[in-house]
């Protein structure tokens, strides 16, 4: 075996202090329209690793690492790889390893095959938090997009994680909808997560990848023939106002914690809900030159 752990393709923000473990190589769904990001960024192919390739990973991570108190697994679903395997890896990190938090990317679709009795065996596992690709909360536009869940099965796996006692991070893309069902996918939205009432909630804007590359984010061909037509800078900032006004003051964190988001507002929305709606308003009422000035300069990135 060579003597350097593989690199995940990506990470949460949140995770830039964990020990990264890989699990699986590339995503075992890849066909939402608006991500493709994994053959975009050479990883065309969907593979589970050998517990075997992954403990030698650990091995050389934990010495490497051995103060870290953190751990996530990834690439975009790593249960897909099995109970054996998952459970496997997350038991020998621990056993290895004194950390105080074991996260994982999950499809809330994997989670909802694997069912409720699953779900608290990765509890006892040490798995302590799921980072989900929520996106949005409007059954239409997330079969549009093909996500491959729905918002009935979003609430079932919630209640089950939270039954388990792991937490739930939510990713919500602004400008899912595109200008036509902004509003729908916000309010959707927001009842999702007022409903659920996760522990994370999290922002991103929907992001293109270049439409020039050879692997173009698959929503481009919806963007050319114009049946998407993409939400505006001003308008994805104009959501997230939206979606703080309707949510409700929950004991959750809420974030826009991505250098692609127009505006940084974050906070516990039961203490901090008014401040980061002041803190939106307050940017909106720049003049028009200075906004467009900010969102040149935001620009796009992943």
């Amino acid at each position: 075996m060579i003597d350097r752990p593989e690199s995940l393709i990506i990470r949460p923000p949140s995770e830039w202090r964990s020990l990264l473990v890989r699990i699986t190589r590339g995503c075992n769904w890849n066909r939402c329209r608006f991500c493709g990001l994994y053959p975009a960024m050479g990883q065309p192919d969907y593979s589970c690793r050998s517990l075997t390739e992954i403990k030698h990973d650990i091995d050389l991570l934990t010495r490497r690492h051995p103060e870290v108190e953190t751990a996530f697994f990834g690439d975009a679903d790593p249960l897909s790889a099995g109970m054996e395997i998952f459970v496997g890896a997350a038991r020998y990190l621990r056993e290895h390893l004194p950390i105080k938090r074991l996260t994982s990317y999950a499809r809330i679709s994997t989670l909802h095959k694997l069912g409720r009795d699953t779900i608290h065996q990765l509890a006892e596992a040490g798995l302590n938090r799921v980072h989900l690709g929520l996106e949005s909360g409007d059954p239409e536009i997330l079969q549009f997009q093909r996500k491959g869940q729905s918002p009935k099965m979003v609430v079932t796996v919630a209640n089950w994680l939270k039954e388990a006692g792991i937490e739930r991070s939510y990713y919500v893309l602004l400008g899912l909808g595109g200008q036509a069902q902004s509003e729908q996918h916000i309010r959707s939205t927001a009842r999702i997560i007022n409903e659920t009432e996760p522990e994370f909630v999290r922002l991103r804007r929907l992001w293109l990848y270049d439409k020039n590359l050879e692997k173009k984010c698959p929503l481009w061909e919806q963007i050319e023939d114009g049946s998407f037509v993409e939400q505006t800078a001003e308008g994805t900032v104009l959501e997230v106002q939206l979606l703080l006004d309707l949510l409700n003051p929950l004991n959750t964190f809420f974030a826009c914690d991505h250098a692609n988001n127009y505006i940084n507002v974050s906070g516990l929305l039961k203490d901090d809900r008014e401040d980061m709606l002041r803190e939106v308003a307050v940017f909106l009422a720049l003049p028009e030159e200075q906004r467009q000035a900010h969102y040149r300069m935001v620009g796009s990135r992943i």
